[in-house]
């Protein structure tokens, strides 16, 4: 990009009648032509700034040593040529300003993703120092991989006959609430509301009037896929609105994902299920359904199943799902009729059911009766029956038992019954009779070697009965005494956690920093000499620790600490953190306390491929903050004083054009007292937005934000012994909108302009570096040979 091609704003304009004080030497500027003609343009400020040199010829020229550099997005630096030609003319190395970052680089499975940063190294030119930025931060933090290391173990009981491995521990939500669940999209409210499929609970979700496509109402719970897995699942829908519901798997950053089975449910309950062999890694961490496209619809869910597809156990009832028709079953009383048929549709999905009909004087529950084949006697053991049933209108059922000591029990047959029943009553959608025998008062009698049950379905007469895969399993618990000595709870859903001890926590995180440390250090090799280790250890307005004695961190920082992590019954492990970028926490404060730090220190210095490489600490308002100043260098004292090293203190300075030198000074002559390498790591100058709107600075403001540039890195080169200093880092290139999505939006921080030409700014930056004003010694005839020489360049 030429050095004379300028897009002069009225801003710009009026610099330069700032700086001339004449009115006669306005110059023509042509809208939409961006370049100004020789004999146009008087020799004033921009027309100085112009010949200056590239900034790192200064840094060459007058102080060889430092390391000027400029965080950058590697997104525009890899897409946008104009953009890296600056970049590679004016700078001595990078900050990737998000692409190294734990939340960005790792995968919530743990593994690393290098491709971004792999391609900035390969654009570098060649010996353009890389900073390692960084290694520990409390934001970014990979929170679904971390969580699950250090989440209880979720023992699941027996899959039944669902074939799932069901990982959802509010599937029913019959405690009430919506706990565990999450949604996206912000079109739709949830609730949960009576009654459910069968059941007390069920959720209901309704979207508002603007909801477009799929992804405007979702529903998800947070689950880590493993590639090569096959994974089942299950729940049942009803709308009145008779809408179509997909099931999916999502990772909730990148969006990228498993798009499964799209189901059409109306007005009656709608079992929707089906499986898939996770292969291609999409780095999935959720899971749930979408139902986005339909305007104000209402949508019911409940039962909702998911997890590793289980082998449909054997059972220990012969021929439960009825695939060799009646063998092993006896028609006691047949009433009309009992076979086995195909039926579409089923819950086990194996399409074979038994077909019972009630005879027109049918009236007695044995009236109907069919008895199951002989099992053998588990003495000691508790065994579960499961089946479902449905009816051609509303029926009535019970089971009677030979061989045990009660042969008519009542039994809460549903789970969901208000008390122990007889019966249990049967309707068009499918039921679900699941209960563990021994739990309802009877038992094996005692010298019986075989035990079986009868289907009794008499009650009502003229009635069609369809049940659907019997399957009974022994669901002993094993080691109970040792499980509830560590469980925190059971829930009714037969899940048990089994928290892990701090202990345990500890040197399972422990071990993580470490292999997270040594994989992202080994392979970014030598060409990082420089690494942020810690970024932002001190809680702002606390001036302590993060994540250390009581010391969470604060929501926007004002001054309101969050809840303790804790471990609930409703999911195990509940961070009461907010997740993502936002949050303010510290896993490796919190859970490994203040060794957390000397660890860190400890890894890299192990683990870093070139011996000579520089670790950092790194915090911001060191300069307005003088308490939090002193409570960072007594966090780098804690950790040279418990046998790691540290090299080097980093100082943001995000600061605004008001900042002032007596401050800055004060920080500088404090942090050079440390005999610590000092390094700037992240600077710039904002003007400070008003209400969300954009900022156009004035001419007066643009000299202001000049002079801070220049006041701060003379006080730097000043107040920093030439052996203690390290770095110089200005933090994004332009006031590009690309550059300030997330950033100091709409403000105008930087050195160049939102076009890539240079602002006032960049003189300050030089003129610091020189030691003088640079511009003073050009002369007119300097303007005239540049831009000659450039036009024959071109």
């Amino acid at each position: 990009m030429k050095r004379n091609k300028i897009a002069y704003s009225a801003a710009a304009l009026a610099l330069t009648l700032l700086a001339s004080g004449c009115e006669e030497q306005i110059m023509e500027w042509k809208p939409g032509d961006p370049t100004v003609e020789i004999s146009e343009i008087p020799l004033q400020l921009q027309e100085q700034i112009m010949l200056y040199k590239p900034i790192k010829d200064y840094v060459a020229q007058y102080h060889p040593h430092l390391n000027l550099a400029i965080g950058i997005g590697a997104d525009m630096y890899l897409s946008d040529p104009d953009y890296k030609a600056v970049v590679d003319e004016n700078f001595t190395g990078i900050t990737l300003g998000n692409a190294m970052k734990m939340g960005v680089l790792m995968k919530s499975n743990g593994t690393l993703d290098f491709t971004t940063v792999d391609k900035v190294l390969a654009s570098l030119p060649q010996g353009m120092k890389f900073y390692g930025h960084n290694l520990l931060w409390h934001t970014q933090q990979q929170q679904a991989y971390l969580k699950s290391l250090i989440a209880p173990q979720m023992v699941l009981p027996p899959s039944g006959d669902s074939g799932i491995a069901n990982i959802i521990t509010n599937s029913d939500f019959e405690n009430g609430t919506r706990t565990g669940w999450t949604g996206d999209g912000g079109h739709y409210t949830m609730t949960v509301v009576s009654p459910g499929h069968d059941s007390n609970y069920a959720a209901k979700l309704e979207c508002d009037d603007q909801t477009s496509a799929n992804y405007d109402c979702q529903l998800w719970w947070d689950f880590n896929l493993e590639e090569g897995k096959t994974y089942a699942y299950r729940f049942w829908a009803k709308s009145p609105d008779n809408i179509q519901v997909q099931f999916l798997g999502q990772n909730s950053s990148s969006y990228d994902g498993v798009y499964c089975d799209v189901f059409t449910v109306g007005n009656d309950w709608t079992l929707c299920e089906g499986s898939f062999v996770y292969e291609q890694s999409k780095d999935v961490n959720r899971i749930g359904i979408q139902f986005g496209n339909y305007k104000n619809a209402v949508l019911y869910i409940d039962d909702f199943e998911f997890g590793e597809k289980t082998e449909a156990p054997a059972g220990l009832c012969p021929n439960g799902d009825f695939s060799k028709g009646m063998e092993g079953w006896t028609a006691q009383n047949e009433g009309a009729g009992v076979s086995v048929i195909d039926m579409d549709g089923t819950p086990s999905g194996n399409n074979k059911v038994m077909k019972l009909i009630s005879s027109a004087d049918s009236k007695e529950a044995y009236d109907l009766k069919v008895l199951s084949p002989d099992m053998p006697t588990m003495p000691g053991s508790k065994v579960e029956i499961s089946f479902f049933v449905k009816s051609e209108g509303t029926g009535k059922g019970r089971l009677t038992f030979k061989g045990m000591t009660n042969e008519w029990p009542w039994i809460n047959w549903t789970g969901n019954q208000s008390s122990w029943a007889e019966a249990f009553e049967t309707s068009a959608e499918w039921t679900q009779i699941k209960f563990v025998m021994q739990d309802y008062s009877f038992d094996f009698t005692e010298g019986e070697s075989m035990w079986n049950f009868n289907l009794e379905f008499g009650y009502i007469p003229d009635m069609t009965y369809y049940i659907d895969n019997i399957v009974v399993t022994d669901v002993t618990e094993q080691s109970a005494a040792k499980t509830a000595s560590r469980a925190g709870v059971s829930r009714a859903s037969g899940i048990t956690f089994i928290p892990k001890s701090a202990e345990e926590k500890k040197a399972i995180l422990l071990d993580a920093m470490e292999t997270w440390i040594k994989d992202v250090m080994t392979h970014m090799g030598d060409r990082v000499d420089a690494w942020d280790v810690i970024n932002e250890p001190i809680a702002d307005g606390y001036n302590k620790w993060r994540g250390i004695d009581n010391i969470f961190g604060s929501s926007a920082n004002d001054g309101t600490p969050d809840s303790a992590p804790v471990e609930t019954e409703e999911g195990g492990l509940n961070l009461n953190w907010a997740s993502d970028a936002g949050n303010q926490h510290w896993y490796w404060g919190y859970y490994l306390g203040k060794d957390y730090a000397v660890k860190a220190f400890e890894f890299a210095r192990k683990h870093a491929p070139n011996p000579d490489v520089k670790l950092f600490v790194n915090d911001y308002n060191l300069e307005t903050s003088p308490g939090k100043l002193a409570a960072l260098i007594d966090f780098v004292n804690y950790i040279d004083n418990n046998g790691a090293h540290v090299d080097g203190i980093g100082t943001q300075m995000h600061v605004n054009i008001g900042i002032t030198k007596e401050q800055v000074d004060a920080m500088f002559q404090t942090l050079a007292a440390t005999g610590k390498l000092i390094r700037i790591t992240e600077l710039d100058i904002a003007f400070g937005v008003e209400d969300g709107k954009d900022i156009t600075p004035s001419a007066e403001q643009l000299i202001q934000q000049s002079e801070a540039y220049k006041m701060i890195l003379t006080s730097y080169l000043t107040n920093i012994p030439k052996e203690q200093q390290s770095s110089i880092t200005l933090w994004s290139l332009s006031d590009n909108k690309k550059e300030h999505e997330y950033w100091l939006k709409g403000d105008a921080p930087n050195i160049f302009d939102k076009d890539y030409a240079r602002k006032v700014a960049y003189k300050g930056v030089c003129d610091a570096l020189a030691g003088f004003d640079i511009g003073a010694e050009f002369s007119g005839d300097a303007w005239k040979d540049l831009y000659q020489k450039e036009e024959t360049e071109e």
